[in-house]
């Protein structure tokens, strides 16, 4: 029952990430689609298309920086309601659009509202899920966020531009009716001095004959002490334990998107184009969509029981080999081209792989993590700088995604993400604590023994 009520009031939450996705996904069916002219009455070129697609990540960093102190103001819920409201404008610009400059805006919006999800969706789960199921509720995240991505793909596969924008938006209004169903969490009704209230969300959160005092007082008591003296950003940055968690957060996220992968899920038709592959782009991408959707339901399965850390240093050097093998195609279909006919599957099986091995471990442990290890006093600052760096991350790897595809050919970018791989995986061995059936409390505590 525990399990039962908190899994759907995460997935209520939660369903802000499969918004997220199709917004991401959007862009792969789409940039043909404006570049010959099938989707919009003018003409667009493909800079001002690769443009549209880029400028989501601009708009996310303006959504996440400030997210994480809206919502410690107006509560997570109403927080997430307004974050929606921008993307549905944003879906509104780009599914009708008059001009260009319409698409530059409706990204922008798109990602204010995306990026403040990013924000605060992992923020609530993590507040809510008991610490023994936490790590499947936080997977929740990642899951809607691949799932949303494989129905833009799929959807693209088949409808006009203006059918696969409308089917996209009908999941904001969706995830909006889930958001008027779902508590605020009782850790922010606890820091407004609302017991009462606290009180009756966690009642629906947990089974009847749950000891929700017993579990309330232990809030109040971890709110009480993070909240015991006012801080200033520069007095909470001050404190070692501070540090240590925000320098893990922000790696977690810079190390997760040096790997490539949105460059890779932005323009992953055009990847598949270029291999020279038998098989057609839009059944790779298919194939690849669903592929990241099942992993990352397996890793909602075992994050729990092997850990955080483990899984992220699996998933890191996986990934690393995956890419220095597409890396070796690319160099071989240049300088051998005999040996790369040869290697025809290798490009499908190694993106596959690659996609598989992000889903169980690079993907959605950082969010779950980032949900874990920040104080209450660093919460909103932390899960802010952390959403931004992965935003502004995410803008800057898929811009620089054509630039280094033509100075450096396909083979030389793809060498370059195994070797953030790699780095990574060594960041997450020497840096990131284990962090799964612990409470935040403990967490917190071991942090500042270590």
């Amino acid at each position: 029952m525990i399990l039962y009520t908190c899994f759907v009031l995460a997935v209520a939450a939660s369903l802000g990430a499969f918004v997220i996705g199709t917004v991401l996904g959007w862009s792969s069916p789409t940039m043909t689609m404006l570049e010959n002219g099938t989707a919009v009455s003018f003409e667009v070129s493909s800079m001002a298309a690769a443009t549209a697609c880029s400028l989501f990540g601009v708009g996310a960093v303006i959504g996440a920086v400030p997210a994480g102190a809206v919502s410690s103001v107006f509560g997570r819920r109403v927080s997430l309601i307004v974050s929606e409201a921008h993307v549905v404008f944003g879906w509104l610009m780009i599914a009708f659009p008059k001009a260009a400059r319409m698409l530059y805006v409706g990204r922008i919006l798109q990602g204010v509202g995306c990026g403040a999800m990013c924000t605060i969706i992992p923020m609530y789960v993590g507040e809510i899920a008991e610490p023994e199921i936490r790590g499947f509720l936080g997977g929740l995240y990642q899951l809607f966020v691949v799932a949303g991505i494989l129905y833009s793909y799929v959807l693209g596969n088949f409808l006009n531009y203006t059918q696969l924008n409308l089917a996209c938006g009908v999941w904001m209004v969706i995830h909006i009716l889930g958001l008027l169903y779902m508590p605020e969490s009782p850790y922010f009704l606890i820091q407004e001095n609302k017991k009462v209230s606290a009180e009756e969300a966690l009642a629906r959160l947990r089974d009847a004959d749950h000891d929700c005092k017993a579990e309330l007082v232990e809030i109040q008591k971890f709110v009480e002490e993070e909240q015991k003296n006012s801080y200033t950003a520069r007095e909470v940055l001050e404190k070692d334990v501070n540090r240590r968690a925000l320098t893990i957060g922000i790696g977690c996220m810079f190390f997760q998107q040096t790997t490539g992968i949105n460059a890779i899920i932005f323009y992953m038709k055009h990847v598949f184009e270029i291999s020279g592959s038998d098989i057609s782009p839009e059944l790779c991408t298919t194939i690849v969509g669903t592929i990241q959707v099942v992993m990352t339901f397996v890793s909602m399965m075992i994050t729990d029981k092997f850990g955080r850390r483990s899984l992220m240093v699996y998933s890191m050097t996986s990934m690393g080999l995956c890419l220095l093998a597409l890396s070796y195609y690319f160099f071989s279909k240049k300088y051998n081209p005999h040996v790369a006919q040869t290697l025809d599957w290798l490009p499908l099986v190694t993106i596959v792989l690659y996609i598989s091995m992000f889903s169980i471990g690079c993907g959605p442990i950082p969010y779950i993590i980032i949900g874990e290890i920040f104080s209450s006093e660093l919460k909103s600052m932390g899960t802010g700088m952390s959403i931004a760096t992965n935003w502004i991350l995410v803008w800057l790897v898929t811009c620089l995604a054509e630039p280094m595809d033509k100075f450096i050919g396909p083979s030389g970018t793809f060498f370059v993400y195994s070797g953030f791989c790699f780095m990574g995986m060594l960041f997450v061995v020497n840096c990131v604590p284990e962090t799964k059936n612990r409470s935040l409390a403990v967490i917190q505590s071991d942090l500042e023994k270590n």
